[in-house]
């Protein structure tokens, strides 16, 4: 199999695992929110795209999404380019999600180990499970910003960032 075919097949089975969990997890995020600290997530973006970047500017920076996920019941949509996600509600950027060359503000990126990201950005996480993934997760209080980390085999896979 080709290399961008395996890329591709990654991202979609990511995002779907993403997009099937998003309802379902709420309630498990929701109960570490109280006893979490507050972390600054305040400078996280990916491409110059940030949580609340109108839709129009995200398709100005990136062009055309080789994917648009449209989900009626949530009236919201995914644009997808290769290894990043933007969920768009109400024309805004609510959520996103990367992996591969990307990385956080703080320079995390795919690959990076679990101590790595914990070094980078504090002792105040959360550790779940989400459909067999291990988990940790930061709230920026100040921001309603939630930001999770997802590894396998304690090797980053993908990040996360969205509205609280």
């Amino acid at each position: 199999m080709k290399k961008s075919q395996l890329i591709i097949g990654m991202v979609v089975i990511v995002s779907l695992i993403l997009l099937t969990g998003y309802g379902q997890d709420l309630n498990d995020r929701e109960s570490f929110y109280k006893t979490i600290e507050h972390t600054d997530l305040s400078l996280e973006n990916v491409k110059g795209v940030s949580l609340d970047t109108e839709e129009e500017t995200v398709l100005s920076y990136l062009k055309a999404p080789y994917e648009v996920n449209e989900i009626p019941e949530t009236q919201t949509k995914y644009l997808v380019y290769e290894d990043v996600e933007f969920g768009i509600k109400d024309k805004k950027v609510f959520r996103y999600f990367f992996r591969g060359d990307y990385n956080t503000a703080k320079g995390i990126r795919a690959g990076d180990e679990v101590e790595k990201v914990i070094d980078a950005y504090g002792p105040h996480y959360y550790e779940r499970t989400d459909t067999g993934t291990a988990v940790i997760g930061y709230f920026d209080k100040m921001h309603n910003i939630n930001m999770e980390f997802s590894f396998v085999d304690k090797k980053l896979i993908g990040t996360i960032i969205q509205k609280h």
